[in-house]
């Protein structure tokens, strides 16, 4: 079996990650319906492969406007940020749950595969050892909780109408297409607060770790999986397997931004709501599936977000 990738629809196609998928497809010679609502993504581009539809997933329009193309596959990055979950669960809830079934109900219906980006939220807190896709799932996030949603309502479309689907749980990713901001992504949020002063406030440890997965990398395993047969009906996590403390990251920030660290004041404060203690990926299913293996450590990737920010 094969599957026919010569459109794709991307959504959030001006954030982070959609953006990075547009710019690879269309590198790919493959055409691409770009749609967002440009509410916190901002990249936008024009060439003969790409077309805009400014789009909110959570509008009953939405499916309307993508059935009057002619497409192959479905990229379903757009989402709430987690950041502002708590601070706007029905906001979270209509965009993340309700706007993603609405999308995944129609692509049910006319067939259409779907790759979706999940995310390490949904695993919650766990034993501090690299986790596995078959991890129980104790999200403390309402995103999380979405997420899970999502990727239920997957599995049920997919018995009940036949539905080809991937999900990807991708861990912290980064890169310089996140808009500065003190919510969304511990990089951006880190990087945000150095470059603009003295002092660094941090919501919980230090001592937290994460596995942080640079854009690049996290958008070749959703390449992979978009006209791959066998990653169909799998659920994989996307990350390096390479655990790093905030401490660490901020060292690492100041070290690429060639700041001495002792001129930076950090503060910790009380921790997010549900925020893990400990997120590592074990990344052997996507190795074993997509033949996937992130490229870039963390002090390569920083180096990248601060050339690239540095010049936006």
């Amino acid at each position: 079996m094969t599957v026919k990738c010569s459109t794709v629809v991307v959504t959030g196609a001006a954030g982070l990650i959609g953006s990075a998928v547009t710019r690879l497809l269309i590198a790919k010679n493959i055409n691409v319906i770009a749609c967002d609502n440009f509410s916190i993504g901002e990249w936008r581009s024009s060439c003969e492969l790409l077309v805009w539809e400014q789009l909110d997933i959570s509008s009953p329009e939405f499916v309307d406007r993508l059935a009057s193309y002619k497409i192959d596959v479905v990229v379903h990055c757009a989402a709430h940020p987690g950041g502002l979950s708590l601070r706007e669960p029905v906001k979270d809830v209509q965009v993340n749950a309700l706007g993603s079934m609405r999308l995944f109900e129609w692509c049910a219906k006319v067939g259409k595969p779907v790759v979706f980006t999940s995310s390490s939220s949904v695993y919650g807190d766990l034993p501090h050892e690299p986790i596995k896709e078959t991890a129980p799932l104790h999200t403390g996030t309402i995103y999380g909780t979405c997420k899970i949603a999502c990727e239920n309502f997957l599995r049920i479309l997919g018995e009940g109408y036949g539905l080809k689907w991937v999900v990807l749980r991708l861990f912290a990713t980064y890169g310089a297409g996140h808009r500065p901001s003190t919510y969304q992504s511990v990089v951006n949020i880190m990087l945000t607060q150095i470059l603009s002063g003295n002092r660094v406030v941090v919501k919980g440890s230090l001592d937290r770790t994460r596995d942080f997965l640079y854009v690049d990398d996290a958008v070749i395993a959703i390449y992979k999986s978009l006209c791959k047969p066998e990653a169909y009906g799998e659920i994989l996590n996307i990350g390096t397997g390479s655990p790093t403390t905030i401490r660490k990251l901020i060292e690492t920030l100041c070290e690429v931004l060639e700041r001495p660290l002792s001129e930076i004041e950090i503060v910790e404060e009380q921790g997010t709501v549900g925020d893990p203690f400990y997120s590592v990926a074990c990344c052997s299913k996507a190795k074993d599936i997509l033949g996937f293996t992130a490229q870039n450590d963390l002090p390569k990737g920083l180096a990248e977000v601060v050339r690239l920010r540095k010049n936006l």
